[in-house]
């Protein structure tokens, strides 16, 4: 009797997992039913036979009150898509439910939709879904999605915190997309057009979100941008745009890769942007990584001075493997020791405290799928059998690809918005098979296979009409292991598992697999925590104060970035203060769980600090403010005087009522220069639709001044375009300088 395929990590957790039900060989008759009887039926899987599969130990119905759907059976024609069969009625039954959900995520203008509630082309969205398996699946619908996300010849960021681009600058994973596309078509007048779109849009990045002093590139974490479910509460859109986020880092790396790639195929100067990747790419490691905990720190942020986040970023995690950024002991360890539990991967972790579930107490498919990708590159034997599991479950759990779970039970029902089809979670579904059991890995000169089978997967799996560039591609694949022991192209034995990109026409491809796996792996299995919550800071008669904490075991003190002392009490007497100095304070609940570290207090005596109105600088001025657009004040000119020469921070006071904190694409941008050498961006984020009376700092300068006079201008230049490209307004009240030394 032939069994079927048990999963330990399944049936340890005890995932409720749904009927499958194959009512006769033929593969359009996969049927998925859910089921309150969850008897395991352990028969032959035959012509005419009934098959059930479940993991359960009580009833679905009342641990998944989200369950809205009773069954699946496939309705569409898949005879356009490559063809999946295995011994496994499971993934053959997912495979084509997720084929099926591509197909009604097509929208008639022949783009991709993002979901079921979400209509339109998403550029962070279309871009993962590529990457993960829609280059392989569609690739022209995907050129036209992607091409939707392009305006005036440069990469659309979509709305954001505080007004889109340059606060969210993840918008370069285009690039990446752009790129598999390529790889996976070979069409040279694609790779042609692409080029300029994402030369044009890296120049505008390298001056607005580069920092030329750090290495790294400012913007909010990728696709995790609802602020307040990723950020502490007290961070504003500025300072968002000022932080420096892991897996936003490693978009920008590859963007960077793919540009220098197509160049040099298209035979252009690419040395600036190698430069500028290694830059990157050492200052990545060295700051962002966290050595005691052997993963990278979610990202650093603060004000004066800025400190790392201990949490894991889950997706910027997957990236850093897959694109290796970082190098091999490292890829090993950060699959091994970054958090999981036992529903997939968290978006990060610990979760934050009095926030409702969304990307915060949730999982979300299209992670968990970079995530066992990753987990195949580094053979983490268990990590890749956890990661398909929880794949498997929530798809066939629900019926389709949902937006996001909840991570303490892994249903859908909870999370503050949900979609059906999720277009990059369908994607991900997908990147099971082509990434993982197929092993498929695009170069630009090759196709090559690297499956990764689990022992629970083992048998025969064919993949039949794969279009690779010019080729049609008839693919099986016997047993199971991490490393190819055989294989041969239309009959023929080659040492290397590839198909050349110059290759034409109907090929057979036969793989044999090894029947091996590494024996020592290693998952961290975590129980769902929260940290401890953020407190603030204020100041009063040379004594710190802070609010004490119920769950806080004691209170870190830190000065200018660095620890001062740790205490029980929630106080800190005879503070003297002889220069500007920058106060936080982070929790530490004594089981290793931390807080955020609590806004940044700022102390300085007054005598150090300087307004001065905007008006006083236009004589035509008729307000108590400066409005600068694309058409008025395109360069406003002011100079200071000072009595001290030395270094001073130097920000404005403005207003921005074009659109609300949280989305919208009207983010104010100008250059700034000093003395007549660039300082780089101003941005100013929008604070409130139509409320220009709420006023808030832009970002801040550490600049060196002299005691003469010192000029300063605020330009509207070609990059300082923001994503509306119509609307760039800003009211600037104040200009504040504070003497540091």
């Amino acid at each position: 009797m032939k069994k079927l395929f048990f999963i330990p990590t399944l049936i340890s957790i005890t995932i409720l997992l749904s009927i499958v039900l194959l009512n006769r060989c033929n593969p359009d008759d996969y049927i998925l039913y859910q089921s309150s009887d969850f008897t395991v039926f352990p028969n032959r899987i035959e012509q005419g036979e009934h098959v059930a599969i479940a993991y359960s130990n009580s009833a679905i119905n009342s641990n998944y009150p989200g369950l809205n759907k009773t069954e699946w059976k496939l309705k569409t024609n898949l005879n356009k898509y490559p063809k999946y069969e295995s011994n496994q009625v499971l993934l053959n039954a997912i495979y084509q439910l997720s084929l099926e959900e591509i197909e009604k995520n097509i929208a008639p203008d022949t783009t991709f939709n993002t979901g079921e509630k979400w209509k339109g082309v998403w550029t962070r969205d279309i871009s993962y879904s590529v990457i993960l398996a829609l280059a392989i699946t569609n690739p022209e619908i995907s050129k036209k999605s992607l091409l939707k996300k392009v305006k005036q010849g440069k990469i659309v960021q979509d709305t954001g915190t505080g007004g889109s681009w340059p606060v969210s600058s993840d918008r370069m994973i285009w690039s990446a997309a752009a790129w598999e596309l390529y790889k996976s078509t070979g069409d040279m007048d694609w790779l042609k057009k692409v080029y300029f779109i994402i030369k044009n849009s890296t120049e505008d990045d390298l001056n607005v979100v580069w920092d030329y002093q750090k290495y790294l590139f400012k913007g909010e974490s990728s696709f995790l941008d609802w602020r307040e479910q990723s950020y502490p509460k007290w961070m504003e859109p500025i300072d968002i745009y000022n932080s420096y986020n892991l897996g936003t880092q490693a978009v920008h790396y590859q963007s960077l890769q793919v540009l220098i790639k197509m160049g040099k195929i298209l035979g252009k100067d690419v040395q600036k942007y190698q430069d500028i990747s290694e830059a990157l790419k050492n200052s990545l490691n060295e700051k962002l990584w966290l050595p005691e905990k052997k993963y990278f720190g979610q990202y650093l942020y603060g004000r004066k001075n800025q400190l790392l986040s201990d949490k894991s970023e889950t997706l910027g995690e997957a990236l850093m493997v897959l694109w290796d950024i970082t190098n091999e002991e490292r890829q090993k360890e950060i699959i091994s020791n970054t958090p999981v539990t036992k529903f997939g991967t968290p978006c990060f972790y610990p979760q934050i405290p009095n926030i409702p579930a969304y990307h915060n107490q949730a999982i979300w498919p299209f992670v968990q799928a970079y995530w066992n990708w990753a987990s195949s590159k580094t053979s983490n034997v268990e990590s890749v059998q956890w990661g398909i599991a929880n794949m498997l479950r929530s798809s066939a759990l629900f019926l389709t690809n949902k937006e996001n779970l909840l991570i303490k039970n892994g249903d859908f029902n909870g999370t503050e918005i949900n979609s059906d089809r999720q277009l990059w979670s369908v994607a991900g579904s997908l990147s099971t098979f082509y990434r993982i059991l197929i092993g498929m890995n695009y170069t630009a000169d090759y196709l090559e296979f690297k499956p990764f089978i689990p022992r629970e997967y083992k048998g025969k799996q064919t993949i039949k009409d794969l279009r690779y560039q010019k080729s049609i591609l008839d693919i099986e694949i016997y047993g199971f292991g991490n490393k190819i022991n055989y294989y041969s192209l239309d009959g023929k034995y080659y040492q290397r598992p590839i198909v050349p990109k110059e290759m034409e026409g109907k090929h057979k491809i036969e793989i044999r697999m090894n029947n091996q796996l590494p024996t020592k792996s290693e998952l961290n299995m975590v129980d769902n925590i929260v940290s401890p919550e953020t407190t603030s800071l204020r100041f009063a008669k040379n004594q710190l104060l802070w609010d004490k904490k119920e769950n806080a075991d004691f209170y870190r003190i830190y000065r200018n970035g660095e620890l001062l002392l740790k205490t029980e009490d929630n106080y800190m007497s005879e503070v003297h203060i002889d220069e500007p100095t920058e106060f936080q304070i982070q929790i530490d609940d004594g089981l290793g769980n931390l807080s955020f570290y609590s806004e940044p207090l700022y102390v300085y005596d007054t005598n150090y600090e300087r307004y001065i109105e905007t008006e006083e600088f236009d004589s035509n001025a008729k307000t108590s403010y400066v409005e600068l657009s694309k058409k008025k004040n395109r360069e406003f000119y002011f100079n200071i005087r000072i009595p001290n020469e030395g270094k001073y921070y130097i920000d404005f006071l403005y207003a921005n009522g074009n659109g609300p904190v949280n989305t919208n694409n009207k983010c104010a941008n100008r250059s700034f220069w000093v003395n007549n050498s660039y300082a780089g961006s101003l941005v100013f984020p929008q604070r409130g639709e139509g409320d220009w009376n709420n006023y808030g700092y832009s970002n801040s300068f550490l600049i060196d001044l002299t005691n003469r006079n010192n000029f300063f201008k605020i330009s509207f230049e070609e990059f300082n375009k923001n994503m509306n490209q119509e609307v760039n307004t800003v009211r600037i009240d104040k200009i504040r300088i504070i003497r540091i030394r």
